[in-house]
Protein backbone atom coordinates (compact mmCIF):
# COMPACT_ATOMS: atom_id res chain seq x y z
CA UNK A 1 0.00 0.00 0.00
CA UNK A 2 1.42 3.41 -0.94
CA UNK A 3 0.05 6.79 0.58
CA UNK A 4 0.20 8.78 -2.45
CA UNK A 5 0.42 7.70 -6.23
CA UNK A 6 1.02 9.89 -8.69
CA UNK A 7 -0.02 9.24 -12.37
CA UNK A 8 2.44 11.08 -14.72
CA UNK A 9 6.03 11.34 -13.77
CA UNK A 10 6.79 14.56 -16.33
CA UNK A 11 8.25 17.43 -14.39
CA UNK A 12 4.80 18.20 -12.15
CA UNK A 13 5.07 14.80 -11.43
CA UNK A 14 8.90 14.60 -10.03
CA UNK A 15 8.35 17.86 -8.44
CA UNK A 16 4.95 16.27 -6.61
CA UNK A 17 7.00 13.69 -5.50
CA UNK A 18 9.83 15.36 -4.14
CA UNK A 19 7.13 17.92 -2.05
CA UNK A 20 4.73 15.30 -0.70
CA UNK A 21 7.28 12.56 0.38
CA UNK A 22 8.18 12.16 4.11
CA UNK A 23 9.99 9.69 6.20
CA UNK A 24 6.78 7.98 7.20
CA UNK A 25 5.05 8.52 3.73
CA UNK A 26 5.73 6.23 0.52
CA UNK A 27 5.33 8.19 -2.87
CA UNK A 28 4.93 6.11 -6.16
CA UNK A 29 4.91 7.37 -9.66
CA UNK A 30 3.42 5.88 -12.71
CA UNK A 31 5.15 7.04 -15.77
CA UNK A 32 4.83 6.00 -19.61
CA UNK A 33 7.88 6.52 -20.70
CA UNK A 34 11.11 4.62 -20.15
CA UNK A 35 14.10 5.98 -18.60
CA UNK A 36 16.75 7.53 -20.41
CA UNK A 37 15.43 8.31 -23.83
CA UNK A 38 17.74 11.19 -25.40
CA UNK A 39 16.63 14.70 -24.92
CA UNK A 40 17.25 17.22 -27.13
CA UNK A 41 20.22 19.91 -26.54
CA UNK A 42 21.56 22.94 -27.67
CA UNK A 43 19.94 24.53 -30.07
CA UNK A 44 17.47 21.83 -30.61
CA UNK A 45 16.75 22.20 -26.72
CA UNK A 46 12.79 23.36 -25.32
CA UNK A 47 12.79 25.18 -22.05
CA UNK A 48 10.38 26.59 -19.52
CA UNK A 49 10.95 29.95 -17.46
CA UNK A 50 10.88 29.52 -13.68
CA UNK A 51 9.19 32.31 -11.91
CA UNK A 52 10.65 32.99 -8.30
CA UNK A 53 7.95 31.29 -6.45
CA UNK A 54 9.20 28.29 -8.46
CA UNK A 55 12.17 29.25 -7.53
CA UNK A 56 11.71 29.31 -3.61
CA UNK A 57 9.91 26.25 -3.84
CA UNK A 58 13.17 24.37 -5.64
CA UNK A 59 15.01 26.19 -2.77
CA UNK A 60 12.88 24.79 -0.21
CA UNK A 61 13.51 21.34 -1.89
CA UNK A 62 17.39 21.87 -1.19
CA UNK A 63 17.88 21.26 -4.57
CA UNK A 64 18.03 25.25 -5.97
CA UNK A 65 22.03 25.17 -6.69
CA UNK A 66 21.84 21.79 -8.97
CA UNK A 67 19.13 23.37 -10.77
CA UNK A 68 20.61 27.25 -10.79
CA UNK A 69 23.82 25.61 -12.10
CA UNK A 70 21.60 24.95 -15.77
CA UNK A 71 19.50 27.49 -15.43
CA UNK A 72 19.67 31.51 -16.76
CA UNK A 73 18.52 34.57 -14.63
CA UNK A 74 16.55 36.34 -15.74
CA UNK A 75 17.41 39.98 -14.56
CA UNK A 76 15.61 42.78 -17.03
CA UNK A 77 12.36 42.34 -18.78
CA UNK A 78 12.31 44.81 -22.23
CA UNK A 79 8.40 44.90 -23.18
CA UNK A 80 6.96 46.13 -26.53
CA UNK A 81 4.51 46.46 -28.92
CA UNK A 82 5.46 46.37 -32.70
CA UNK A 83 5.28 49.30 -34.51
CA UNK A 84 4.11 51.82 -31.32
CA UNK A 85 6.24 53.71 -28.60
CA UNK A 86 5.01 52.31 -25.81
CA UNK A 87 7.79 50.10 -23.50
CA UNK A 88 7.92 48.41 -19.99
CA UNK A 89 11.02 47.53 -18.34
CA UNK A 90 11.13 45.10 -15.12
CA UNK A 91 14.23 45.06 -13.33
CA UNK A 92 15.07 42.77 -10.56
CA UNK A 93 17.25 44.99 -8.63
CA UNK A 94 14.01 47.21 -8.31
CA UNK A 95 12.91 44.80 -6.04
CA UNK A 96 15.71 43.52 -4.62
CA UNK A 97 15.81 40.32 -6.19
CA UNK A 98 18.89 38.97 -7.71
CA UNK A 99 16.28 37.78 -10.33
CA UNK A 100 12.94 37.75 -11.52
CA UNK A 101 13.40 34.26 -12.88
CA UNK A 102 14.93 31.97 -14.73
CA UNK A 103 15.34 29.91 -18.05
CA UNK A 104 16.65 26.22 -18.14
CA UNK A 105 16.27 23.32 -20.74
CA UNK A 106 13.60 20.93 -19.91
CA UNK A 107 16.33 18.36 -20.30
CA UNK A 108 18.50 19.74 -17.54
CA UNK A 109 15.41 20.68 -15.49
CA UNK A 110 14.16 16.62 -15.35
CA UNK A 111 17.93 15.39 -14.95
CA UNK A 112 18.07 17.45 -11.30
CA UNK A 113 14.18 16.37 -10.60
CA UNK A 114 14.82 12.84 -11.46
CA UNK A 115 18.39 12.80 -9.32
CA UNK A 116 16.82 13.65 -6.47
CA UNK A 117 13.66 11.24 -6.73
CA UNK A 118 15.76 8.76 -7.39
CA UNK A 119 17.97 9.86 -3.95
CA UNK A 120 14.44 9.36 -1.69
CA UNK A 121 14.45 5.68 -0.34
CA UNK A 122 10.23 6.44 0.00
CA UNK A 123 9.80 7.17 -3.46
CA UNK A 124 9.56 4.60 -6.30
CA UNK A 125 9.07 5.12 -9.67
CA UNK A 126 7.44 2.92 -11.74
CA UNK A 127 9.39 3.47 -15.58
CA UNK A 128 7.16 2.06 -18.63
CA UNK A 129 4.12 1.94 -16.77
CA UNK A 130 0.81 2.79 -19.34
CA UNK A 131 -1.81 3.97 -17.12
CA UNK A 132 -5.01 1.63 -17.80
CA UNK A 133 -7.59 2.83 -15.53
CA UNK A 134 -8.39 4.19 -11.73
CA UNK A 135 -11.21 3.46 -9.23
CA UNK A 136 -11.52 4.16 -5.44
CA UNK A 137 -13.45 3.09 -2.17
CA UNK A 138 -11.92 3.19 1.02
CA UNK A 139 -8.59 3.34 -1.62
CA UNK A 140 -7.41 4.57 -4.57
CA UNK A 141 -6.56 1.53 -6.78
CA UNK A 142 -4.76 2.19 -10.26
CA UNK A 143 -4.35 -0.35 -13.15
CA UNK A 144 -1.08 -0.28 -15.65
CA UNK A 145 0.52 -2.54 -18.45
CA UNK A 146 4.57 -2.55 -17.83
CA UNK A 147 6.71 -4.55 -19.89
CA UNK A 148 3.61 -6.27 -21.48
CA UNK A 149 2.19 -7.04 -17.81
CA UNK A 150 -0.96 -5.87 -15.78
CA UNK A 151 0.05 -4.44 -12.46
CA UNK A 152 -2.31 -3.11 -9.94
CA UNK A 153 -1.38 -0.50 -7.08
CA UNK A 154 -3.51 0.99 -4.12
CA UNK A 155 -2.64 3.87 -2.82
CA UNK A 156 -4.81 6.41 0.33
CA UNK A 157 -4.55 9.22 -1.89
CA UNK A 158 -3.57 9.66 -5.83
CA UNK A 159 -2.34 12.65 -8.16
CA UNK A 160 -3.37 12.93 -11.59
CA UNK A 161 -0.42 15.10 -13.50
CA UNK A 162 -0.34 13.39 -17.00
CA UNK A 163 -1.00 16.01 -19.23
CA UNK A 164 -3.68 18.38 -20.69
CA UNK A 165 -5.40 15.30 -22.31
CA UNK A 166 -5.53 13.25 -19.06
CA UNK A 167 -6.61 9.31 -19.58
CA UNK A 168 -6.55 9.39 -15.68
CA UNK A 169 -8.82 12.24 -15.76
CA UNK A 170 -11.15 11.20 -18.17
CA UNK A 171 -11.27 7.60 -16.36
CA UNK A 172 -12.16 9.97 -13.56
CA UNK A 173 -15.19 11.44 -15.10
CA UNK A 174 -13.85 15.02 -14.78
CA UNK A 175 -14.69 17.07 -17.67
CA UNK A 176 -13.02 19.85 -19.10
CA UNK A 177 -13.30 22.91 -20.87
CA UNK A 178 -11.14 23.79 -23.76
CA UNK A 179 -10.68 27.24 -25.45
CA UNK A 180 -9.26 27.21 -28.81
CA UNK A 181 -7.29 30.87 -29.11
CA UNK A 182 -7.55 30.74 -33.23
CA UNK A 183 -3.72 31.14 -32.67
CA UNK A 184 -0.59 28.34 -33.23
CA UNK A 185 3.18 28.91 -31.10
CA UNK A 186 6.25 28.29 -33.17
CA UNK A 187 9.36 27.40 -30.75
CA UNK A 188 12.89 27.58 -31.85
CA UNK A 189 16.77 28.44 -30.20
CA UNK A 190 18.40 31.16 -32.39
CA UNK A 191 22.01 32.52 -31.63
CA UNK A 192 22.33 36.31 -31.96
CA UNK A 193 24.93 38.35 -32.52
CA UNK A 194 24.93 41.28 -29.68
CA UNK A 195 22.98 39.18 -26.80
CA UNK A 196 21.94 41.22 -23.78
CA UNK A 197 23.02 39.66 -20.43
CA UNK A 198 19.96 38.41 -18.11
CA UNK A 199 17.39 40.46 -20.54
CA UNK A 200 14.02 38.85 -21.68
CA UNK A 201 12.22 40.38 -24.37
CA UNK A 202 8.40 40.55 -24.44
CA UNK A 203 7.30 42.09 -28.28
CA UNK A 204 3.20 42.27 -28.59
CA UNK A 205 2.71 41.82 -32.36
CA UNK A 206 -1.46 41.84 -33.92
CA UNK A 207 -0.47 38.34 -34.75
CA UNK A 208 0.60 37.67 -30.96
CA UNK A 209 3.10 37.77 -28.44
CA UNK A 210 6.66 37.25 -29.32
CA UNK A 211 9.11 36.31 -26.56
CA UNK A 212 13.00 35.99 -26.70
CA UNK A 213 13.96 34.34 -23.14
CA UNK A 214 18.10 33.91 -22.52
CA UNK A 215 19.53 30.56 -22.20
CA UNK A 216 23.14 32.04 -21.51
CA UNK A 217 25.69 32.76 -24.35
CA UNK A 218 24.28 33.85 -27.40
CA UNK A 219 21.43 31.76 -27.14
CA UNK A 220 17.72 32.54 -26.83
CA UNK A 221 14.71 30.69 -26.67
CA UNK A 222 12.46 31.81 -29.29
CA UNK A 223 8.32 31.53 -28.47
CA UNK A 224 6.47 32.87 -31.40
CA UNK A 225 2.66 33.15 -31.37
CA UNK A 226 0.74 33.25 -34.98
CA UNK A 227 -2.64 32.60 -36.62
CA UNK A 228 -2.27 28.91 -37.83
CA UNK A 229 -1.75 30.03 -41.43
CA UNK A 230 1.62 32.45 -40.33
CA UNK A 231 2.74 29.28 -38.14
CA UNK A 232 2.26 26.61 -40.82
CA UNK A 233 3.80 28.65 -43.44
CA UNK A 234 6.48 29.90 -41.51
CA UNK A 235 7.67 26.03 -40.76
CA UNK A 236 7.75 25.02 -44.47
CA UNK A 237 10.32 27.67 -44.55
CA UNK A 238 14.50 27.33 -45.04
CA UNK A 239 16.35 28.43 -42.38
CA UNK A 240 17.23 31.47 -43.84
CA UNK A 241 14.02 32.67 -44.82
CA UNK A 242 12.61 31.89 -41.40
CA UNK A 243 15.45 34.09 -39.76
CA UNK A 244 14.56 36.96 -42.03
CA UNK A 245 11.21 37.01 -41.03
CA UNK A 246 11.76 36.47 -37.36
CA UNK A 247 14.23 38.70 -37.44
CA UNK A 248 11.90 41.61 -39.30
CA UNK A 249 9.19 40.84 -36.47
CA UNK A 250 11.76 41.07 -33.77
CA UNK A 251 13.84 43.81 -34.74
CA UNK A 252 17.55 44.22 -33.82
CA UNK A 253 17.81 44.93 -29.95
CA UNK A 254 20.05 41.62 -29.76
CA UNK A 255 21.84 41.98 -33.29
CA UNK A 256 21.74 39.56 -36.01
CA UNK A 257 20.69 36.20 -35.80
CA UNK A 258 22.97 33.82 -36.62
CA UNK A 259 21.54 30.30 -36.43
CA UNK A 260 18.25 28.68 -35.28
CA UNK A 261 17.84 25.45 -34.10
CA UNK A 262 15.03 22.52 -34.67
CA UNK A 263 11.14 24.08 -35.02
CA UNK A 264 8.51 22.68 -32.99
CA UNK A 265 4.58 23.95 -33.48
CA UNK A 266 1.10 23.63 -31.89
CA UNK A 267 -1.90 24.88 -31.62
CA UNK A 268 -2.52 26.49 -28.63
CA UNK A 269 -5.50 25.51 -26.68
CA UNK A 270 -6.62 26.08 -22.96
CA UNK A 271 -8.02 23.21 -21.00
CA UNK A 272 -9.72 23.79 -17.55
CA UNK A 273 -10.57 21.01 -15.68
CA UNK A 274 -14.28 21.50 -14.34
CA UNK A 275 -13.19 20.41 -10.60
CA UNK A 276 -9.90 19.69 -8.89
CA UNK A 277 -10.71 16.86 -7.22
CA UNK A 278 -12.83 13.89 -7.55
CA UNK A 279 -12.99 11.15 -3.85
CA UNK A 280 -8.97 10.86 -3.46
CA UNK A 281 -7.78 11.68 -6.46
CA UNK A 282 -6.50 15.28 -6.90
CA UNK A 283 -5.78 17.11 -10.21
CA UNK A 284 -2.28 18.55 -10.80
CA UNK A 285 -0.03 20.22 -13.58
CA UNK A 286 -1.64 20.62 -17.23
CA UNK A 287 -4.17 17.88 -16.52
CA UNK A 288 -6.26 21.17 -14.19
CA UNK A 289 -4.73 23.86 -15.93
CA UNK A 290 -3.55 23.85 -19.19
CA UNK A 291 -2.45 27.54 -20.33
CA UNK A 292 -1.85 30.72 -22.84
CA UNK A 293 2.06 30.48 -23.35
CA UNK A 294 2.01 34.13 -23.23
CA UNK A 295 2.49 34.69 -19.54
CA UNK A 296 4.47 31.42 -19.01
CA UNK A 297 2.61 30.36 -15.86
CA UNK A 298 1.05 27.00 -16.66
CA UNK A 299 4.26 25.27 -14.83
CA UNK A 300 4.85 27.73 -12.55
CA UNK A 301 1.30 27.85 -11.84
CA UNK A 302 1.42 23.84 -11.03
CA UNK A 303 4.25 23.93 -8.31
CA UNK A 304 2.22 26.58 -6.37
CA UNK A 305 -0.38 23.91 -6.74
CA UNK A 306 1.47 21.13 -5.14
CA UNK A 307 3.08 23.40 -2.88
CA UNK A 308 -0.87 24.23 -1.79
CA UNK A 309 -0.90 20.39 -1.14
CA UNK A 310 2.54 20.22 1.09
CA UNK A 311 0.44 22.76 3.33
CA UNK A 312 -2.39 20.77 3.49
CA UNK A 313 -0.69 17.40 3.66
CA UNK A 314 2.23 18.10 6.50
CA UNK A 315 3.11 15.85 9.20
CA UNK A 316 -0.24 13.88 8.15
CA UNK A 317 -0.22 10.40 8.53
CA UNK A 318 -2.83 9.50 5.87
CA UNK A 319 -2.73 5.69 7.05
CA UNK A 320 -5.10 7.38 10.11
CA UNK A 321 -7.13 9.42 8.11
CA UNK A 322 -10.88 7.92 6.80
CA UNK A 323 -12.81 8.88 3.79
CA UNK A 324 -14.12 11.74 5.45
CA UNK A 325 -10.79 13.41 6.31
CA UNK A 326 -9.50 13.07 2.57
CA UNK A 327 -12.69 14.40 1.10
CA UNK A 328 -12.22 17.54 3.50
CA UNK A 329 -8.34 18.07 2.47
CA UNK A 330 -9.47 17.33 -1.02
CA UNK A 331 -11.99 20.14 -0.94
CA UNK A 332 -10.05 22.39 0.83
CA UNK A 333 -7.20 22.51 -1.94
CA UNK A 334 -9.94 23.00 -4.60
CA UNK A 335 -11.26 25.97 -2.79
CA UNK A 336 -7.74 27.06 -1.85
CA UNK A 337 -6.61 27.37 -5.73
CA UNK A 338 -9.66 28.35 -7.00
CA UNK A 339 -9.15 31.92 -6.48
CA UNK A 340 -5.59 32.26 -7.89
CA UNK A 341 -6.47 29.69 -10.94
CA UNK A 342 -9.15 31.94 -12.04
CA UNK A 343 -7.07 35.13 -11.69
CA UNK A 344 -4.42 33.63 -13.84
CA UNK A 345 -6.41 32.69 -16.34
CA UNK A 346 -8.12 35.95 -16.63
CA UNK A 347 -4.78 37.70 -16.58
CA UNK A 348 -3.31 35.90 -19.81
CA UNK A 349 -6.71 35.60 -22.04
CA UNK A 350 -6.56 39.97 -21.07
CA UNK A 351 -2.93 39.44 -22.16
CA UNK A 352 -4.16 37.75 -25.79
CA UNK A 353 -7.24 40.02 -26.36
CA UNK A 354 -4.90 43.23 -25.85
CA UNK A 355 -2.40 42.32 -27.36
CA UNK A 356 -3.18 40.12 -30.06
CA UNK A 357 -5.95 42.37 -31.99
CA UNK A 358 -4.87 43.90 -35.23
CA UNK A 359 -8.03 46.42 -34.87
CA UNK A 360 -6.77 49.83 -35.52
CA UNK A 361 -8.03 51.22 -32.00
CA UNK A 362 -5.97 48.54 -30.22
CA UNK A 363 -2.72 49.63 -31.17
CA UNK A 364 -3.35 53.16 -29.48
CA UNK A 365 -4.53 51.06 -26.18
CA UNK A 366 -1.70 48.83 -26.33
CA UNK A 367 0.82 51.61 -26.67
CA UNK A 368 -0.74 53.72 -24.33
CA UNK A 369 -1.23 50.58 -21.83
CA UNK A 370 2.92 49.76 -21.63
CA UNK A 371 3.68 53.43 -21.25
CA UNK A 372 1.60 53.71 -18.12
CA UNK A 373 2.61 50.43 -16.82
CA UNK A 374 6.37 52.00 -17.05
CA UNK A 375 5.22 55.76 -15.36
CA UNK A 376 3.43 53.98 -12.47
CA UNK A 377 5.13 52.18 -10.14
CA UNK A 378 2.69 50.43 -8.02
CA UNK A 379 1.04 48.91 -11.35
CA UNK A 380 4.69 47.89 -12.38
CA UNK A 381 5.03 45.87 -9.05
CA UNK A 382 1.47 44.60 -9.53
CA UNK A 383 2.49 43.39 -12.87
CA UNK A 384 5.92 41.87 -11.30
CA UNK A 385 4.57 40.28 -8.80
CA UNK A 386 1.63 38.28 -10.72
CA UNK A 387 3.98 37.16 -13.33
CA UNK A 388 6.37 35.84 -10.20
CA UNK A 389 4.02 34.08 -8.39
CA UNK A 390 4.30 35.98 -5.29
CA UNK A 391 0.77 37.46 -4.75
CA UNK A 392 -0.57 34.44 -3.30
CA UNK A 393 1.30 34.46 0.09
CA UNK A 394 0.88 32.89 3.43
CA UNK A 395 3.19 29.08 2.12
CA UNK A 396 6.13 28.20 3.49
CA UNK A 397 7.27 26.68 0.21
CA UNK A 398 6.94 30.28 -1.46
CA UNK A 399 8.86 31.35 1.77
CA UNK A 400 12.07 29.33 0.89
CA UNK A 401 11.96 26.50 3.56
CA UNK A 402 9.74 23.29 4.43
Amino acid sequence: MQDVAIIGGGLVGLCAALVLQHPQRRVAIIEATEPGQPQQQGLNARSLALSASSVQIFRALGIWPQIEASAAPIRHIHVSSRGRWGVTRLEAADYDLDALGYVIENGALSRCLRQAVEACDNINVEDGAEFESIAQDETVTVEYRQHQREHRLEARLALIADGASSRAREALGVGHQCVDYGQSVVICNADFSAPKIDTAYERFTPQGPLAMLPLGGKRYACVWTLDPQQAAQVMTLADPEFGARLQDCFGFRLGLLERIGARFSAPIVRTSAERLQQGRCLLVGNAANALHPVAGQSFNLSLRDIACLYELLIDQNLASLDGDHIASIAGEYESLRAREQRQVIRYGDGLVMLFSNELPLFDHVRAAALGMLDLLPALKTQAAFAGMGLTFGGNRLLRGHL
